[in-house]
């Protein structure tokens, strides 16, 4: 059911003009080469709470990714380190480096997104992070939205404190695109 719900989506997304998609931005496609380094507004720990006494986290430094969460019951986690690329190479001919990712900074419906591939992936989509002040209940805060799909549909959303994430929870802000 879900797959068919994410085919219709994205079926009527390509027939009413679909997302706006734009990378490499101005100045990365200048040099073809990927980010260096994440964004300042991603570097941090950002913590997402999934209802049932659990913490997600996504811990960004200038140069590596490190996610620790809980899927089924079991404990994950990962880190991976952010490396730079000729954006025209083709990621089947290089060398393997299982923990390594590339990133790129663009543009989805007016937000800008860092979108993190896999090294050597050379098809399917990333995973998208975007940092957004949002209002909820009158406080402003930031938010760190993860998305996924060809359509940047958000999956959730991370907090820079346990408490906030707590209070948040799965809340789903008026503006944005969720997966199903």
């Amino acid at each position: 059911m879900k797959k068919q719900l994410l085919f219709m989506a994205l079926l009527g997304g390509l027939t009413l003009g679909g997302t706006q998609i734009v990378a490499p931005t101005t100045a990365q496609a200048s040099t073809q080469k990927s980010v260096k380094a994440f964004p300042k507004k991603l570097q941090g720990a950002w913590y997402h709470y999934d209802g049932h006494g659990k913490y997600d986290k996504v811990k960004f430094t200038a140069t590596k990714w490190r996610t620790v969460g809980y899927q089924n019951g079991s404990r994950y986690a990962s880190t991976s380190k952010l490396h730079q690329r000729n954006l025209n190479a083709d990621p089947d001919k290089l060398a393997r480096h299982a923990n390594w990712v590339v990133g790129w900074k663009m543009t989805v419906r007016r937000a800008n997104w860092t979108d993190l591939r896999g090294w050597n992936q050379s098809a399917g989509d990333g995973t998208y992070y975007k940092v957004a002040n949002k209002r909820y209940h009158g406080q402003k805060f930031a938010v760190l939205s993860e998305a996924g799909g060809a359509g940047v549909w958000v999956t959730q959303h991370y907090y820079a404190s346990k408490q906030v994430a707590k209070q948040m929870k799965n809340h789903r802000f008026h503006s944005e695109v969720y997966y199903a």
